[in-house]
Protein backbone atom coordinates (compact mmCIF):
# COMPACT_ATOMS: atom_id res chain seq x y z
CA UNK A 1 0.00 0.00 0.00
CA UNK A 2 1.70 3.49 -1.15
CA UNK A 3 0.66 6.05 1.21
CA UNK A 4 1.78 9.67 -0.19
CA UNK A 5 1.49 12.33 -2.63
CA UNK A 6 1.87 16.15 -2.98
CA UNK A 7 -0.81 18.59 -3.87
CA UNK A 8 1.41 19.49 -7.36
CA UNK A 9 2.01 17.15 -9.89
CA UNK A 10 5.40 15.75 -10.73
CA UNK A 11 7.86 13.04 -10.56
CA UNK A 12 6.46 11.46 -7.54
CA UNK A 13 3.28 10.56 -9.08
CA UNK A 14 4.75 9.81 -12.15
CA UNK A 15 6.78 7.26 -10.82
CA UNK A 16 5.13 5.91 -7.42
CA UNK A 17 2.25 5.15 -10.26
CA UNK A 18 4.95 3.40 -12.33
CA UNK A 19 6.34 0.91 -9.65
CA UNK A 20 2.69 0.63 -8.65
CA UNK A 21 1.79 -0.63 -11.93
CA UNK A 22 4.66 -3.11 -12.21
CA UNK A 23 3.20 -4.43 -8.43
CA UNK A 24 0.32 -5.06 -10.05
CA UNK A 25 0.92 -6.83 -13.11
CA UNK A 26 3.52 -9.16 -11.23
CA UNK A 27 0.26 -10.41 -9.67
CA UNK A 28 0.56 -8.19 -5.87
CA UNK A 29 -2.86 -6.73 -4.36
CA UNK A 30 -1.68 -3.08 -4.53
CA UNK A 31 -3.83 0.01 -3.29
CA UNK A 32 -2.87 3.85 -3.33
CA UNK A 33 -3.92 6.21 -0.47
CA UNK A 34 -2.96 9.92 -1.83
CA UNK A 35 -2.88 12.04 1.06
CA UNK A 36 -3.33 15.11 -1.77
CA UNK A 37 -5.06 16.29 -4.99
CA UNK A 38 -5.21 12.54 -6.47
CA UNK A 39 -2.69 12.44 -9.81
CA UNK A 40 -2.27 8.99 -9.25
CA UNK A 41 -5.30 7.69 -11.18
CA UNK A 42 -4.50 9.46 -14.55
CA UNK A 43 -1.42 7.57 -14.46
CA UNK A 44 -2.52 3.91 -13.84
CA UNK A 45 -4.62 1.74 -16.23
CA UNK A 46 -8.53 2.07 -15.60
CA UNK A 47 -9.65 -0.34 -12.89
CA UNK A 48 -6.79 -1.81 -12.00
CA UNK A 49 -5.51 -0.04 -8.77
CA UNK A 50 -7.87 1.65 -6.15
CA UNK A 51 -7.13 4.94 -5.03
CA UNK A 52 -8.17 6.28 -2.07
CA UNK A 53 -8.16 10.02 -1.55
CA UNK A 54 -7.52 10.86 1.98
CA UNK A 55 -6.70 14.19 2.52
CA UNK A 56 -6.44 14.05 6.44
CA UNK A 57 -3.14 12.45 6.51
CA UNK A 58 -1.60 15.62 4.43
CA UNK A 59 1.22 16.93 5.45
CA UNK A 60 0.42 20.04 4.86
CA UNK A 61 -2.21 20.15 7.19
CA UNK A 62 0.04 18.62 10.07
CA UNK A 63 2.10 21.60 9.50
CA UNK A 64 -1.00 24.36 8.62
CA UNK A 65 -2.46 23.44 12.04
CA UNK A 66 0.29 22.16 14.04
CA UNK A 67 -0.34 20.27 17.63
CA UNK A 68 1.35 18.12 19.56
CA UNK A 69 -0.16 15.06 19.24
CA UNK A 70 -2.92 15.48 16.86
CA UNK A 71 -5.50 12.89 18.20
CA UNK A 72 -8.17 12.79 15.12
CA UNK A 73 -5.01 12.37 12.56
CA UNK A 74 -3.96 9.19 14.32
CA UNK A 75 -7.33 7.83 14.73
CA UNK A 76 -8.02 8.17 11.07
CA UNK A 77 -4.70 6.51 10.34
CA UNK A 78 -5.30 3.63 12.65
CA UNK A 79 -8.84 3.41 10.64
CA UNK A 80 -6.72 3.23 7.29
CA UNK A 81 -4.59 0.35 8.69
CA UNK A 82 -7.72 -1.48 10.04
CA UNK A 83 -9.33 -1.18 6.76
CA UNK A 84 -6.40 -2.47 4.67
CA UNK A 85 -5.11 -5.54 6.91
CA UNK A 86 -2.12 -6.90 5.60
CA UNK A 87 -0.39 -4.71 3.42
CA UNK A 88 3.04 -3.76 3.17
CA UNK A 89 3.08 0.10 3.56
CA UNK A 90 5.42 2.10 1.41
CA UNK A 91 5.54 5.92 2.33
CA UNK A 92 6.23 8.26 -0.47
CA UNK A 93 5.24 11.92 0.87
CA UNK A 94 8.07 13.36 -1.00
CA UNK A 95 10.71 15.43 1.52
CA UNK A 96 13.19 13.64 3.61
CA UNK A 97 11.33 12.47 6.62
CA UNK A 98 8.12 13.97 6.57
CA UNK A 99 5.96 10.81 8.05
CA UNK A 100 5.18 11.16 11.58
CA UNK A 101 6.89 9.36 14.45
CA UNK A 102 3.79 8.09 15.19
CA UNK A 103 2.06 6.83 12.30
CA UNK A 104 5.57 4.99 12.03
CA UNK A 105 5.28 3.64 15.06
CA UNK A 106 1.40 2.90 14.51
CA UNK A 107 2.25 1.02 10.95
CA UNK A 108 4.89 -0.94 13.12
CA UNK A 109 2.79 -2.23 15.77
CA UNK A 110 0.08 -3.53 13.34
CA UNK A 111 2.81 -5.81 12.08
CA UNK A 112 3.70 -4.56 8.48
CA UNK A 113 6.36 -3.84 6.66
CA UNK A 114 7.25 -0.51 6.17
CA UNK A 115 9.66 1.70 3.51
CA UNK A 116 10.02 4.85 2.51
CA UNK A 117 10.66 6.62 -1.19
CA UNK A 118 12.66 9.84 -0.11
CA UNK A 119 12.36 12.39 -3.39
CA UNK A 120 14.07 15.35 -2.55
CA UNK A 121 15.62 16.99 0.69
CA UNK A 122 13.57 19.03 3.24
CA UNK A 123 13.41 22.62 2.40
CA UNK A 124 11.68 23.82 5.41
CA UNK A 125 13.36 24.27 9.20
CA UNK A 126 13.64 20.81 11.36
CA UNK A 127 10.39 21.58 13.26
CA UNK A 128 9.86 17.85 15.17
CA UNK A 129 9.59 17.49 18.85
CA UNK A 130 12.15 14.44 18.02
CA UNK A 131 15.63 15.65 16.67
CA UNK A 132 16.87 14.32 13.60
CA UNK A 133 18.81 11.56 15.60
CA UNK A 134 15.85 10.49 17.70
CA UNK A 135 14.13 10.10 14.24
CA UNK A 136 16.64 8.44 12.50
CA UNK A 137 16.09 5.95 15.56
CA UNK A 138 12.64 5.45 14.63
CA UNK A 139 13.35 4.83 11.43
CA UNK A 140 15.97 2.24 12.24
CA UNK A 141 13.53 0.59 14.40
CA UNK A 142 10.38 0.58 12.54
CA UNK A 143 11.83 0.82 8.07
CA UNK A 144 12.78 -2.33 6.27
CA UNK A 145 14.63 0.25 3.72
CA UNK A 146 14.53 3.99 3.17
CA UNK A 147 14.90 4.88 -1.25
CA UNK A 148 16.01 7.67 -1.93
CA UNK A 149 16.52 9.14 -5.17
CA UNK A 150 19.67 10.58 -5.32
CA UNK A 151 23.41 10.17 -3.28
CA UNK A 152 22.79 13.54 -1.13
CA UNK A 153 19.58 11.99 0.40
CA UNK A 154 21.45 8.78 1.18
CA UNK A 155 23.81 10.99 2.85
CA UNK A 156 21.29 12.85 4.97
CA UNK A 157 20.23 9.86 6.07
CA UNK A 158 22.81 8.44 7.01
CA UNK A 159 24.81 11.85 8.37
CA UNK A 160 22.17 14.06 9.70
CA UNK A 161 19.52 11.24 10.78
CA UNK A 162 22.28 8.49 12.00
CA UNK A 163 19.97 5.89 9.95
CA UNK A 164 21.75 2.64 9.58
CA UNK A 165 23.44 2.30 6.06
CA UNK A 166 22.11 -1.30 5.37
CA UNK A 167 18.52 0.30 6.28
CA UNK A 168 19.43 3.17 2.74
CA UNK A 169 19.39 2.28 -0.66
CA UNK A 170 19.94 5.42 -3.49
CA UNK A 171 17.40 4.17 -6.51
CA UNK A 172 17.93 7.27 -8.82
CA UNK A 173 14.85 8.12 -10.86
CA UNK A 174 14.19 7.02 -15.01
CA UNK A 175 12.61 8.57 -17.77
CA UNK A 176 9.70 7.57 -19.51
CA UNK A 177 10.57 5.60 -23.36
CA UNK A 178 8.54 8.43 -25.04
CA UNK A 179 11.49 10.57 -24.58
CA UNK A 180 13.65 10.52 -27.34
CA UNK A 181 15.11 12.88 -30.00
CA UNK A 182 12.86 14.44 -31.73
CA UNK A 183 12.96 13.58 -35.81
CA UNK A 184 13.12 16.73 -38.11
CA UNK A 185 9.30 16.62 -39.08
CA UNK A 186 8.60 16.39 -35.18
CA UNK A 187 10.92 19.36 -34.20
CA UNK A 188 9.69 21.66 -37.14
CA UNK A 189 6.42 20.93 -36.07
CA UNK A 190 6.81 21.76 -33.21
CA UNK A 191 8.16 24.82 -33.76
CA UNK A 192 5.81 25.89 -36.13
CA UNK A 193 3.22 25.48 -33.11
CA UNK A 194 4.95 27.92 -31.44
CA UNK A 195 5.31 30.26 -34.58
CA UNK A 196 9.30 29.99 -33.87
CA UNK A 197 11.29 30.11 -36.70
CA UNK A 198 13.85 27.48 -37.64
CA UNK A 199 16.64 30.10 -36.91
CA UNK A 200 15.94 31.53 -33.56
CA UNK A 201 17.74 30.15 -30.77
CA UNK A 202 15.31 28.91 -28.01
CA UNK A 203 15.95 28.66 -24.48
CA UNK A 204 13.14 27.13 -22.05
CA UNK A 205 12.08 25.57 -18.92
CA UNK A 206 9.42 22.62 -18.17
CA UNK A 207 8.18 22.08 -14.85
CA UNK A 208 6.06 23.13 -11.91
CA UNK A 209 6.55 27.16 -10.34
CA UNK A 210 7.69 27.91 -7.14
CA UNK A 211 10.31 29.53 -5.41
CA UNK A 212 13.32 26.99 -5.50
CA UNK A 213 12.92 26.66 -8.99
CA UNK A 214 14.65 30.15 -9.55
CA UNK A 215 12.23 31.04 -12.79
CA UNK A 216 12.98 34.87 -11.85
CA UNK A 217 16.79 34.37 -11.73
CA UNK A 218 16.26 32.66 -15.66
CA UNK A 219 13.50 35.39 -16.53
CA UNK A 220 16.40 38.17 -15.11
CA UNK A 221 19.43 36.36 -16.82
CA UNK A 222 17.45 35.88 -20.08
CA UNK A 223 16.48 39.93 -20.03
CA UNK A 224 20.22 40.85 -19.41
CA UNK A 225 20.93 38.86 -22.52
CA UNK A 226 18.56 40.63 -24.46
CA UNK A 227 19.46 44.19 -23.60
CA UNK A 228 23.00 43.31 -23.61
CA UNK A 229 22.66 41.66 -27.41
CA UNK A 230 20.15 43.24 -28.66
CA UNK A 231 20.82 41.63 -32.13
CA UNK A 232 20.18 38.14 -30.81
CA UNK A 233 17.27 36.03 -32.04
CA UNK A 234 16.76 34.34 -29.15
CA UNK A 235 13.43 33.38 -27.41
CA UNK A 236 12.43 31.99 -24.09
CA UNK A 237 9.92 28.96 -23.30
CA UNK A 238 8.43 28.68 -19.80
CA UNK A 239 5.84 25.85 -19.39
CA UNK A 240 4.34 25.19 -16.10
CA UNK A 241 1.90 26.03 -13.37
CA UNK A 242 2.14 26.10 -9.23
CA UNK A 243 1.49 28.23 -6.44
CA UNK A 244 4.45 31.07 -7.85
CA UNK A 245 2.50 31.74 -10.64
CA UNK A 246 1.59 34.81 -10.35
CA UNK A 247 4.54 35.68 -9.66
CA UNK A 248 6.48 34.72 -12.53
CA UNK A 249 3.64 35.93 -14.72
CA UNK A 250 4.30 39.28 -12.98
CA UNK A 251 7.81 39.08 -13.52
CA UNK A 252 7.83 38.65 -17.37
CA UNK A 253 5.43 41.60 -17.55
CA UNK A 254 8.44 43.72 -15.75
CA UNK A 255 11.09 42.08 -17.30
CA UNK A 256 11.83 44.65 -20.55
CA UNK A 257 11.85 41.31 -22.69
CA UNK A 258 8.20 40.34 -22.99
CA UNK A 259 8.17 40.55 -26.32
CA UNK A 260 10.42 37.67 -26.84
CA UNK A 261 9.43 35.60 -23.22
CA UNK A 262 6.37 32.77 -23.99
CA UNK A 263 4.60 31.66 -21.13
CA UNK A 264 2.58 28.97 -22.03
CA UNK A 265 0.93 27.18 -18.66
CA UNK A 266 0.85 23.13 -17.93
CA UNK A 267 1.69 20.62 -20.39
CA UNK A 268 0.40 17.40 -19.90
CA UNK A 269 2.48 15.88 -22.28
CA UNK A 270 5.49 18.32 -22.21
CA UNK A 271 7.31 16.31 -25.69
CA UNK A 272 6.28 18.91 -28.18
CA UNK A 273 7.83 21.75 -26.06
CA UNK A 274 11.54 19.55 -25.36
CA UNK A 275 11.02 19.44 -29.36
CA UNK A 276 10.91 23.20 -29.90
CA UNK A 277 14.05 24.02 -27.28
CA UNK A 278 17.93 24.09 -28.02
CA UNK A 279 18.54 24.45 -24.67
CA UNK A 280 17.06 23.96 -21.03
CA UNK A 281 17.53 25.44 -18.11
CA UNK A 282 17.64 23.97 -14.62
CA UNK A 283 18.19 27.35 -12.20
CA UNK A 284 17.02 25.15 -9.51
CA UNK A 285 19.52 25.79 -6.14
CA UNK A 286 17.18 22.41 -4.70
CA UNK A 287 15.86 19.24 -5.97
CA UNK A 288 15.77 15.83 -5.78
CA UNK A 289 16.59 14.33 -8.99
CA UNK A 290 14.70 16.16 -11.40
CA UNK A 291 12.49 14.71 -13.71
CA UNK A 292 12.17 17.50 -15.92
CA UNK A 293 15.48 17.90 -16.83
CA UNK A 294 15.85 14.01 -17.11
CA UNK A 295 13.02 14.31 -19.60
CA UNK A 296 15.04 16.97 -21.39
CA UNK A 297 18.41 15.15 -21.87
CA UNK A 298 16.44 12.03 -23.01
CA UNK A 299 15.28 14.51 -25.96
CA UNK A 300 18.36 15.25 -27.16
CA UNK A 301 19.09 18.88 -25.36
CA UNK A 302 22.14 19.99 -23.86
CA UNK A 303 21.07 21.36 -19.83
CA UNK A 304 22.30 24.59 -17.62
CA UNK A 305 22.03 22.92 -14.25
CA UNK A 306 23.06 23.55 -10.78
CA UNK A 307 25.58 21.73 -8.84
CA UNK A 308 23.48 19.88 -7.08
CA UNK A 309 23.84 16.15 -6.00
CA UNK A 310 21.79 14.70 -8.73
CA UNK A 311 22.63 17.20 -11.47
CA UNK A 312 26.13 16.06 -11.09
CA UNK A 313 25.10 12.58 -11.00
CA UNK A 314 23.83 13.21 -15.23
CA UNK A 315 25.89 15.91 -16.47
CA UNK A 316 29.32 16.38 -17.07
CA UNK A 317 30.34 19.70 -17.40
CA UNK A 318 30.96 20.00 -20.91
CA UNK A 319 30.53 17.37 -22.12
CA UNK A 320 26.92 16.60 -22.44
CA UNK A 321 25.60 19.52 -20.51
CA UNK A 322 26.54 22.40 -17.95
CA UNK A 323 27.04 22.17 -14.98
CA UNK A 324 27.95 25.51 -12.93
CA UNK A 325 27.28 28.02 -10.02
CA UNK A 326 23.97 29.36 -12.25
CA UNK A 327 22.57 31.02 -8.29
CA UNK A 328 22.70 34.63 -9.58
CA UNK A 329 21.08 36.14 -13.04
CA UNK A 330 24.78 37.25 -14.28
CA UNK A 331 25.96 34.06 -13.60
CA UNK A 332 23.43 32.29 -15.18
CA UNK A 333 23.64 34.82 -17.83
CA UNK A 334 27.33 33.96 -18.44
CA UNK A 335 26.31 30.42 -19.23
CA UNK A 336 23.55 31.60 -21.93
CA UNK A 337 25.93 33.91 -23.63
CA UNK A 338 28.54 30.42 -24.26
CA UNK A 339 25.54 28.48 -25.27
CA UNK A 340 24.86 31.64 -27.90
CA UNK A 341 28.19 31.44 -28.86
CA UNK A 342 29.12 27.73 -29.42
CA UNK A 343 28.93 26.30 -32.75
CA UNK A 344 25.46 24.42 -34.20
CA UNK A 345 27.74 21.15 -33.87
CA UNK A 346 28.84 21.77 -30.74
CA UNK A 347 25.45 22.39 -29.09
CA UNK A 348 24.24 18.99 -31.01
CA UNK A 349 27.52 17.16 -29.83
CA UNK A 350 26.29 17.92 -26.30
CA UNK A 351 22.90 16.87 -26.58
CA UNK A 352 23.47 13.90 -28.24
CA UNK A 353 25.63 12.66 -24.99
CA UNK A 354 22.22 13.46 -23.23
CA UNK A 355 20.48 11.56 -24.95
CA UNK A 356 22.91 8.89 -24.40
CA UNK A 357 23.77 9.05 -20.99
CA UNK A 358 19.85 9.08 -20.42
CA UNK A 359 19.74 5.96 -22.49
CA UNK A 360 22.22 3.96 -20.91
CA UNK A 361 22.01 4.84 -17.77
CA UNK A 362 18.51 5.94 -16.88
CA UNK A 363 16.37 4.16 -18.55
CA UNK A 364 13.25 2.78 -17.00
CA UNK A 365 14.36 -0.56 -18.04
CA UNK A 366 17.55 0.02 -15.89
CA UNK A 367 16.49 2.12 -12.88
CA UNK A 368 12.80 0.34 -11.89
CA UNK A 369 14.22 -3.07 -11.15
CA UNK A 370 16.64 -1.40 -9.00
CA UNK A 371 13.29 0.20 -6.94
CA UNK A 372 11.43 -2.93 -7.21
CA UNK A 373 14.31 -4.80 -5.56
CA UNK A 374 14.85 -2.30 -2.89
CA UNK A 375 11.23 -2.99 -1.48
CA UNK A 376 11.10 -6.57 -1.81
CA UNK A 377 9.17 -6.93 -4.89
CA UNK A 378 10.69 -9.47 -6.52
CA UNK A 379 10.45 -9.89 -10.52
CA UNK A 380 11.50 -13.41 -10.77
CA UNK A 381 12.30 -13.59 -14.16
CA UNK A 382 9.52 -11.56 -15.61
CA UNK A 383 9.80 -8.53 -17.58
CA UNK A 384 8.75 -5.04 -17.04
CA UNK A 385 5.62 -3.85 -17.99
CA UNK A 386 4.60 -1.69 -20.60
CA UNK A 387 4.06 1.81 -19.30
CA UNK A 388 1.03 3.36 -19.14
CA UNK A 389 0.61 6.89 -21.10
CA UNK A 390 2.84 9.35 -19.26
CA UNK A 391 -0.20 12.11 -19.03
CA UNK A 392 0.30 14.76 -16.08
CA UNK A 393 -2.75 16.69 -15.80
CA UNK A 394 -2.48 20.31 -13.03
CA UNK A 395 -5.58 20.21 -11.47
CA UNK A 396 -5.01 23.48 -8.92
CA UNK A 397 -4.39 25.88 -11.60
CA UNK A 398 -5.37 28.41 -8.97
CA UNK A 399 -2.82 29.91 -7.67
CA UNK A 400 -2.11 29.27 -4.28
CA UNK A 401 0.53 29.52 -0.58
CA UNK A 402 2.57 27.18 0.13
CA UNK A 403 0.65 26.32 3.06
CA UNK A 404 -2.86 25.42 0.48
CA UNK A 405 -0.22 23.29 -1.46
CA UNK A 406 3.11 20.99 -0.78
CA UNK A 407 6.15 21.71 -3.40
CA UNK A 408 6.01 18.04 -5.46
CA UNK A 409 9.27 17.10 -7.30
CA UNK A 410 8.95 17.96 -10.84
Amino acid sequence: MFVGGSGDPGGLHIHTADVAHTAASLGFPVKIISVNTDYFSDLLPPETIDVELVEGLSYQRLIVKPRRFPVSRYILWGSVLVRHPGHDIIFCRGAFAETPVVELLMAKAAGRRIYTIEHRPREAAWRSMFSKRRYGAVMNACVQRSIGVSSELSEIATKEFDMAPHKVRVCANWVDPIFAPPTVNERRQARERLALSEDVRTIGYVGRFGPEKNIDVLIDAFSALRASRPAANVALIIAGDGWFRSEVENKVRSSGAADRIKLLGWQNDPRAIYHALDLFVLASSVEGFSLSLLEAMATGLPCVAHPMASALELIKDGSNGFVSDISTASLLGEKLKEFLDAEAATVSRLGQAAAQTVATSFSRSARLPAVLRALDIPLDGSGLPQPFPRVLTYRNAQARSPAAGSKSSA
